[in-house]
């Protein structure tokens, strides 16, 4: 089965797990010794840094690599950094990316229409996803609670949520799902018994992507939990590549 992690991140980090790629080679290494087919990354430099220096250093990193996918990390248009949402977009399709990560506890801003409002606009209409983990905080507002904030102001836009923890917090995202179509869910902290198979049964399969949340994660991890996950084939295929390869297969740069 095809394996595509929509969820991992290379590169030197700030405060480093026991076991990180720093660097693509090491990383494909990893990929290969658990089976994992192709990834959706991002540099940790994005994040621990600044997007600025991160996303043209992931760039140059993953040029020639056609197994990884680069992704780039936002910032509010008003200060100038990224140049204007224009020209941000230019930048994408000049590097072929086709999806987005935030990460406003480290970058200092709000995920708001009035911070990010002409951004989320052409992101909305190229159909790109963004990326954000459900430990992010901004504002004072986090977890769920942000992410419904997100979603209450720009209801189109696709979100993909990460790291949701392994305790079982469907309470909190499935009155989500239910009103926001175009939230997804990865899988890297799924590890709920029986979690997936009640997801799938109860909204099918489409809304979940593979990702192993590696290196703050190990891979193994989010390998084993979907491969034994009591659900159709069809339904792991889906979740394992098929539904990311869709998302990213409706992105227009």
């Amino acid at each position: 089965m095809e394996f595509f992690d929509c969820n991992v991140c290379f590169g030197a980090m700030m405060v480093p797990p026991p076991r990180i790629a720093e660097n693509v080679q090491a990383l494909i290494e990893e990929m290969d010794f658990c089976g994992i087919n192709e990834g959706l990354v991002h540099h940790a430099a994005q994040r621990d840094d600044s997007p600025v220096v991160g996303n043209e250093l992931l760039s140059e990193e993953v040029r020639g690599f056609g197994r990884l996918h680069g992704t780039w990390a936002i910032l509010p248009h008003q200060t100038g950094e990224l140049g204007s949402p224009e020209e941000f977009m230019e930048g994408m399709k000049a590097h072929n990316i086709r999806a987005l990560w935030a990460f406003p506890a480290e970058h200092k801003y709000l995920m708001t229409r009035t911070a990010l409002g002409p951004l989320y606009d052409l992101i909305i209409e190229r159909h790109i996803p963004l990326f954000i983990s459900i430990t992010e905080s901004c504002g004072g507002i986090s977890g769920w609670y942000l992410i419904e904030q997100i979603l209450s102001e720009s209801s189109d836009l696709t979100l993909v949520v990460t790291d949701h923890g392994s305790w079982g917090q469907d309470r909190f995202f499935r009155p989500l799902m239910e009103k926001y179509e175009n939230l997804y869910l990865d899988t890297s902290r799924y590890e709920l018994d029986g979690g997936i198979k009640a997801f799938c049964d109860k909204y099918g399969p489409d809304r979940l992507l593979f990702g192993t949340g590696f290196p703050e994660m190990n891979m193994g991890g989010a390998l084993l939990t979907l491969a034994q996950a009591d659900i159709t084939t069809r339904e792991r295929e889906a979740i394992a590549a098929g539904n990311l390869k869709r998302l990213l297969g409706r992105v227009r740069l």
